[in-house]
């Protein structure tokens, strides 16, 4: 959760009072669910549980946030994973996961609701600039921990391409060291998520600008310029065909770049004058 956010602050000022409550069996399966506490400190939105009201609706966590128009406010007690969002923006929709109506609120409850219909309204007209066109990286490590649970062949060829399944069988250490080892060189590819073998001979993150950078320069100095050219096509959507064209698009719109998985494993450009909640891709040197 982020208790500074506006939404707990105006109009109304939340009184956000938190408790103990038991973590979820089912969270410890995800990433980063091993080390959870045997408590997590939650905040009381409503007064009925499932089944005396629907169970509510969070949304997919990995690549919610891989856009500078969408935020992450807060998760939620949920039968997916400890990171799914229940409390989120993308573009101009709003996502209260919570099923209980007003009435069926906490007082306090009802006051965030009342702040979030003000705090959405300054984004009217603002249409999402990202749809879902792929999975997100972090889905490889999830897969992975699946075969703690699941590991049929045919759960096996659906998830993991025939490479991977010929070296580590039906391993999910060995798929979950895998991956954390190359996630910064993941791609989408034939149905599955890969390992970009020509990003990794260059040492560099898919989703840095310095990829572009280093392309860049690899065309204006004529080193393996079909393999720059073939990733800068790869991981944008321009069609630029020599290095000056290239250099002057980068060149203008450095600032505005951010990286998407789940738009397609490219590099886009923010619109300009949009109200953006995360901060453009950072250049060479950043994380």
């Amino acid at each position: 959760m982020v208790p500074t956010h506006e939404i707990f602050q105006k109009p109304f000022k939340v009184d956000l009072q938190f408790e103990d409550a038991p973590t979820p069996e089912n969270y410890r399966t995800w990433p980063g669910g091993a080390e959870l506490g045997k408590t997590m400190k939650v905040w009381k939105v409503q007064n009925k549980k499932f089944s005396e009201v629907d169970p509510g609706l969070v949304s997919d966590p990995y690549g919610f946030t891989d856009s500078p128009d969408a935020e992450v406010i807060s998760s939620g007690l949920n039968s997916k994973g400890p990171t799914s969002v229940a409390l989120g923006r993308h573009g101009n929709f709003f996502l209260w996961g919570f099923s209980g109506q007003p009435s069926d609120m906490t007082p306090e409850g009802r006051k965030c609701f009342a702040n979030v219909i003000c705090y959405i309204k300054k984004f009217e007209g603002q249409k999402p600039i990202v749809h879902r066109d792929s999975q997100d990286r972090q889905w490889a490590l999830v897969y992975a921990g699946y075969l703690k649970h699941i590991s049929s062949d045919d759960f096996l060829k659906q998830l993991f391409p025939e490479d991977l399944r010929d070296r580590f069988g039906k391993d999910p250490e060995k798929y979950i060291s895998y991956y954390k080892e190359n996630l910064e060189f993941l791609h989408a590819a034939d149905n599955h998520i890969v390992v970009d073998e020509e990003v990794k001979s260059l040492g560099l993150s898919n989703r840095k600008v310095e990829l572009l950078d280093k392309c860049v320069a690899m065309l204006e100095q004529g080193e393996q310029p079909e393999l720059a050219l073939k990733l800068l096509k790869r991981y944008t959507t321009e069609t630029c065909e020599d290095a000056k064209a290239w250099r002057s698009w980068l060149d203008e719109n450095r600032g505005q770049l951010f990286f998407t998985d789940v738009g397609g494993y490219k590099f886009l450009v923010t619109p300009k004058g949009m109200k953006a909640s995360a901060p453009p891709v950072q250049t060479a040197g950043g994380s």
